[in-house]
């Protein structure tokens, strides 16, 4: 019989464990796409589409900080898909720069933008109860992506 109740306390925690990592495995690959939408629209903010850039920046924001929202993340698994977010941003414009930017690629900025969208209907009461920290972060970004872009 005790063999049993170790053998069920052993299994609950590793279902605790592992459904932990599988949040913050969704939350990584959010930062994901939202890095790609990101990305994107940094390259159309170079090409001179400003609505292009404000919608990608609106809609790359809006879906991760929804989702950082939605779930209690620890501080260390919102640092590694903050990352995650940035190296896919600079992956895509690194791939516009040196004229890689392929089928492949554009594949997946159309597979982030579904995704984003589809997590952004999900998360709509989450947007709309925190939609005032939401637009603040995303005008602080938009600023300061357009300083950086815009530097020499």
């Amino acid at each position: 019989m005790n063999i049993f109740v170790n053998l069920f306390f052993f299994l609950i925690l590793n279902l605790a464990i592992n459904t932990k990592i599988l949040i913050a495995n969704e939350l990584d690959n959010v930062g994901a796409c939202a890095g790609v939408i990101i990305g994107n629209a940094s390259v159309d903010f170079s090409l001179g589409d400003q609505k292009g850039f404000d919608d990608g920046i609106k809609l790359g924001i809006t879906a991760y900080v929804s989702q950082v929202f939605a779930n209690n993340y620890s501080k260390n698994d919102i640092a590694i898909a903050d990352k995650i977010l940035a190296s896919n941003t600079d992956k895509i414009i690194n791939a516009a720069n040196t004229q890689t930017f392929d089928e492949t690629i554009f594949e997946e900025v159309i597979k982030c933008y579904r995704m984003l969208s589809i997590l952004v209907m999900k998360n709509a009461d989450i947007i709309k109860i925190n939609s005032k920290k939401i637009n603040n972060i995303i005008n602080q970004r938009n600023k300061l992506l357009r300083r950086m872009l815009s530097a020499g």
